[in-house]
């Protein structure tokens, strides 16, 4: 029953929207790519103090739903993810041991946001989102694959563009975004701090 009515609200708020508007349903698909950095402090009773940072090209790639709340203004689920694509090196004490080259590395983001378009210039707009983010690394030297994740943290993305209509609905856009995330994890033997900022430019389409 609840599935039958989520859908017959989406119909409804689709069928009232008008072209060329920013109201009803919205739906928003970007992919990008730029900058990031990533750090890892680690602390261990038996390892002692060690440092992981990478730096170099990111992607990025966004989904978000939901429906305008306000005529400009929509208010939506986000999910969030940020490849990183460069070496790893790890630190021991302060002094560079080696480089890893990870077969994957990521950030997931997952949460809620808002959208909102800027009435004077048509098409302009920011966005916001904050969430539970999440790394996740796979490493392999051809005998073994090693695959890890981090305790859930906090993360927030800003994001500010323009977008073209290329139908009544559909529209074509260009942003710059920003995603930062954090996660801590602690206890008796060891203590751990990882943080990255993401810069990437976003291509976009968007139903509204």
């Amino acid at each position: 029953m609840k599935k039958i009515i989520l859908a017959l609200l989406a119909t409804a708020a689709m069928a009232m929207a008008e072209s060329h508007t920013h109201d009803g349903f919205f739906l928003n698909l970007a992919l990008g790519f730029g900058y990031g950095s990533f750090e890892d402090n680690y602390t261990s009773v038996y390892n002692g103090k060690n440092r992981l940072e990478s730096s170099g090209t990111s992607t990025e790639f966004d989904f978000k739903i939901g429906g305008s709340v306000v005529h400009n203004v929509a208010l939506h689920f986000s999910a969030l993810g940020v490849g990183f694509f460069n070496d790893i090196d790890i630190y021991k004490e302060g002094q560079f041991n080696k480089s890893v080259s990870p077969e994957s590395f990521n950030l997931s983001l997952v949460g809620g946001g808002v959208t909102a378009y800027i009435p004077a210039v048509d098409g302009l707009f920011v966005s916001a989102s904050i969430g539970a983010t999440q790394y996740s690394l796979t490493l392999s030297n051809g005998l073994f694959t090693y695959e890890a994740a981090s305790v859930a943290g906090f993360g927030f993305a800003i994001q500010a563009g323009k977008e073209w209509w290329v139908s009544d609905n559909w529209g074509l856009g260009l942003s710059v975004s920003y995603i930062h995330g954090n996660s801590e994890d602690s206890n008796n033997l060891q203590k751990e701090d990882m943080h990255s900022n993401s810069f990437n430019v976003m291509f976009s389409a968007t139903f509204n």
